[in-house]
């Protein structure tokens, strides 16, 4: 497929108690002025997500990044849509300076992440069409920032649970591997990101994010609807010991009124009761 025109892309990287905690990325395309409709992924795919049991939220914007620009190579424009300003200045700023000093920082310590930064350095200077980052406010209400911090936070959460197995690129594994994340990092038998995702049919945000069988599905729901009945009865309870806090407040003073009032008319007919 030729592509002329600009293709947009939003990513996001999510950890759950961050660091060590069950972390997520993914990106979003959503190119707004596209005639032919189909997304310009090289695996016909509108989005991707992956993450592992264990790591940080700086991994899995970078591991994001990577993975959108694997699976958008061509001369046509990228532009990238961000809420981290860590992944951009990595990706454009200060990637040069480390390269340069052979990647040490400024303290002549080794860069963090240097590998999945290694590697988005050469898949940058190895794409023939330019690369705009853009940052936008997370959180703010941007659609396709919300759209892609639930791919990213949802599959943390489901790695957390083990109800997924992780997905990285390689370069991502090696970071967790040789760090301080290879603790509780579970490895599964298949887990690396390919540099270019196969091939699949062209996919909707809006379908389910992680296609399983109904079973586990209905599990979870279930689960999650115990939980969100137990939140609500616990909820109950507290409104009603508010409640009763509240009615024995309101009658500790009326009686400071009465009494306030008996002293009131007392000291007003002093004159009349002798």
């Amino acid at each position: 497929m030729t592509i002329d025109f600009t293709v947009t892309v939003s990513t996001d990287g999510s950890a759950l108690d961050n660091p060590h905690g069950p972390m997520g990325w993914g990106w979003v395309e959503h190119t707004e002025k596209n005639p032919t409709g189909a997304p310009a992924s090289e695996s016909g795919r509108a989005y991707d997500c992956g993450g592992a049991s264990n790591g940080t939220n700086q991994i899995g914007e970078l591991c994001a990044v990577l993975q959108c620009l694997r699976d958008h190579r061509g001369d046509y424009p990228l532009i990238i849509e961000t809420d981290s300003q860590y992944a951009i200045n990595c990706s454009t700023t200060w990637i040069h300076s480390w390269k340069k000093n052979g990647w040490k920082n400024s303290k002549k310590e080794p860069v963090k992440n240097a590998e999945i930064i290694k590697a988005i350095y050469a898949e940058l200077n190895a794409r023939s069409g330019s690369v705009e980052f853009v940052w936008v406010k997370g959180h703010a209400g941007n659609t396709y920032n919300e759209k892609v911090d639930d791919l990213a936070r949802g599959f943390a959460e489901r790695a957390g649970k083990h109800l997924i197995d992780g997905y990285l690129p390689e370069e991502g594994w090696t970071v967790l591997k040789n760090g301080p994340y290879a603790e509780g990092l579970i490895l599964p038998k298949s887990s690396k990101a390919e540099e270019t995702v196969p091939a699949a049919q062209p996919t909707l945000i809006d379908q389910p994010l992680f296609p399983e069988n109904n079973a586990t599905l209905t599990e979870e729901l279930i689960t999650r609807l115990n939980q969100a009945t137990e939140r609500f009865d616990l909820a109950t309870q507290r409104l009603q010991l508010a409640s009763e806090h509240m009615d024995q407040a309101v009658a500790k003073l009326d009686e400071a009124i009465r009494r306030f009032d008996d002293v009131s008319w007392k000291n007003n007919h002093q004159d009349t009761l002798f």
